[in-house]
């Protein structure tokens, strides 16, 4: 959880009347991207006896529940917690996981889609992330599936989320070899990164978190930023108000934001349509 979701939490959390130090105590550990990181710190928050456990990707999610299914857990942003295991069903977790969904194949389907409106001839399209992750795995089979009915080719570019290995990904890329790049939350904290290396292959773009607009991305589409950690925060009021997990069914995002970076796209070559450009949220000129 970067330092703007923490405060998002946090303030929901007041709001139910939690202020950290009077009547709240909390725990952080942090992987920074690093997955084999999350078994032992899982078993640290765990041996803490916790009321409950927020966890935010779906590895970190795993990791607390190989653990446990006792404590209840919060996941804040897991791509499908049905196919990893971690519920039963949306609308009936039926175990000690509950949370949000963020639903990403939906969401690599709408930006391979609005990567087809800026680019037309565009057929060859990358995505890149670890393979072994599961939210890659989802979103790489949605983007696939999507791109069979625009008639376009989408494969995975394979890296860890370590800074070396976008490094050597993006040199193994023979020129032309893709027409434009989607990035996977797993990579989050390395989007700027990502974003320097694609201009460096004219390569555009695109990413979910709308920081990645300011940072130089083409186009970013993704759920409303700070809800996911509003209904997380509601949640853990809940389950600390005496709440089951498995009574509480899993959320979607019902709110989308969309953004268009023209000074980018332009320095690509690309003319965005103005069908895009009237549906974004905030367009950068």
């Amino acid at each position: 959880m970067r330092a703007e979701q923490w405060r998002v939490f946090d303030r929901q959390l007041r709001d139910h009347g939690y202020v950290e130090g009077r009547n709240l105590a909390v725990e952080r550990r942090w992987a920074d991207g690093v997955d084999s990181r999350l078994p032992q710190l899982a078993q640290e928050l765990l041996a803490g006896n916790p009321e409950v456990v927020i966890a935010i990707t779906t590895p970190a999610t795993q990791s607390l529940r190989r653990l446990t299914d006792k404590v209840p857990i919060v996941m804040a942003a897991v791509a499908d917690p049905v196919a990893a295991g971690l519920v039963a069903s949306l609308s009936h977790p039926g175990g000690n996981v509950t949370g949000i969904s963020l639903d990403l194949g939906s969401v690599i389907r709408k930006r391979l889609e609005l990567l087809r409106e800026i680019m037309p001839k565009a057929r060859h399209f990358g995505l890149i992330g670890p393979g072994s992750n599961l939210g890659v795995q989802v979103a790489l089979k949605q983007a696939q599936e999507a791109g069979q009915l625009l008639g376009v080719e989408v494969r995975l570019i394979e890296a860890t989320s370590d800074s070396a290995s976008i490094a050597r990904a993006f040199e193994q890329l023979r020129p032309g070899e893709l027409d434009a790049l989607l990035a996977t939350q797993v990579m989050l904290q390395h989007n700027q990164l990502l974003i320097e290396l694609a201009a460096q292959k004219k390569l555009p773009a695109t990413f979910v978190d709308r920081e990645a607009l300011d940072a130089g991305a083409v186009l970013v589409f993704g759920p409303e930023r700070d809800a996911p950690f509003v209904h997380a925060a509601d949640y853990v009021h809940r389950i600390l108000k005496g709440a089951s997990p498995a009574d509480l069914p899993v959320i979607q995002p019902t709110q989308y934001w969309l953004g268009v970076n023209l000074k980018s796209a332009r320095a690509l070559g690309i003319k965005v349509p103005s069908a895009v450009l009237l549906r974004a949220d905030q367009v950068i000129e």
